[in-house]
């Protein structure tokens, strides 16, 4: 009997062994689990990367599908050239995304709030802003620290090279040479009527300093108000874009003396000289349009929103357009575009940047 409880015992004994030896067995099982977080996160960051990849293929490649409304911000008001041609951009650009593309005008601050609107906007592409030279007055006059470089340029579709200095018919000068013999009788008579600030002042700036012209700067405000002032010899010549001012041409009561550009303009209906023809340096005030959107939104979209842009500039509707406003279809894409616009700057502002200031 003592040998069979003996030996119960020790059978006893080994099934608690070999019960402690499966019980310790399943604890690698239990911590294991975590042990694979890694591959899942690592499949889950390959799976992300793919999805990035697809997207900036899809963006390459055309394919990207836009489905939300994108909002254009015009930094200026309703109704003048840069109004005008942010609505033919956006209609453009609705067809070929098949979202709702919407013109929002943020008008102030020389065009610094909507700028600064379109940058702290979500940072998803469907904010944009468009400009022209004008987005470098304030950083010049020191009120802005608003760049260019602050965005991520989409790209510009438009030149502008339409910009001349007109004068009323009653002024008796039919050439620039007749304005220039007059101011030269009168200097610092001659009115140039413009908007304080902005880059038609610097061009008066340019113009007497190239031209020795002695016109006197005259703010009477933005474009509507110019052509009010010399249409009422209020002033007595300002700058314009030509089709903004094309009744008055049309009619006789404008005359367009020189263009403000560095080449000729074709597409303009009246033979206007660029100031080179007339012995004379180029004062070269012509206009680009510039879209971009905030700093933070991906290059994937800004990709795919460039994409949008190259094939809005080869729409012939879009074409058609901007051709009968006398404006060049002109395609330049990201950092091309970028320093495009930054050439200009340097070229055709920077230089009266202490004149400009000094007249402040």
């Amino acid at each position: 009997m003592k040998k069979n409880l003996f030996g119960a015992i020790l059978c006893a004994a080994a099934l608690t062994t070999v019960l402690t030896a499966c019980g310790g067995s399943s604890a690698p099982t239990t911590t294991a689990a975590p042990a694979a977080a890694p591959e899942t996160t690592a499949a889950a960051a390959v799976e992300t990367k793919a999805e990035e990849a697809k997207e900036t293929e899809a963006a390459e490649s055309g394919d990207y599908k836009f489905t939300e409304d994108i909002t254009i911000i015009c930094p200026v008001k309703a109704g003048g050239d840069t109004d005008r041609n942010t609505r033919e951009l956006a209609a453009a650009m609705a067809k070929i995304t098949g979202v709702n593309v919407v013109v929002k005008n943020v008008d102030g601050g020389a065009t610094v709030m909507g700028m600064q609107e379109c940058i702290d906007a979500k940072p998803d592409g469907n904010t944009l802003i468009i400009n022209g030279t004008d987005l470098f007055v304030p950083y010049m006059q020191g009120t802005s620290n608003i760049t260019i470089d602050s965005f991520k340029t989409i790209g510009v579709p438009i030149i502008d090279n339409t910009t001349v200095l007109a004068v009323n018919k009653n002024s008796g000068w039919n050439t620039l040479q007749d304005l220039l013999d007059a101011s030269k009788k009168e200097p610092d008579t001659i009115e140039y009527g413009g908007k304080i600030g902005a880059a038609n002042q610097i061009c008066g700036i340019a113009m007497n300093a190239e031209w020795d012209a002695g016109l006197r700067f005259v703010d009477v405000g933005n474009n509507a108000a110019k052509m009010t002032a010399l249409l009422g010899e209020q002033t007595d010549v300002i700058n314009i874009s030509y089709s903004l001012a094309n009744d008055y041409f049309e009619t006789g009561e404008f005359i367009p003396l020189v263009l403000l550009g560095s080449e000729p303009n074709d597409l303009l209906p009246v033979k206007t000289p660029i100031a080179s023809e007339l012995g004379l340096k180029n004062v070269d005030f012509s206009k680009f349009f510039w879209v971009a959107t905030g700093p933070e939104v991906p290059d994937e979209k800004v990709a795919a929103l460039t994409d949008v842009l190259k094939k809005v500039t080869e729409d012939p509707d879009f074409i058609k357009n901007i051709e009968s406003n006398y404006l060049t279809v002109r395609f330049m894409g990201g950092k091309d575009a970028q320093d495009f616009c930054n050439k200009m700057y340097e070229e055709t502002l920077l230089p009266y940047k202490d004149a400009f200031l000094a007249a402040q």
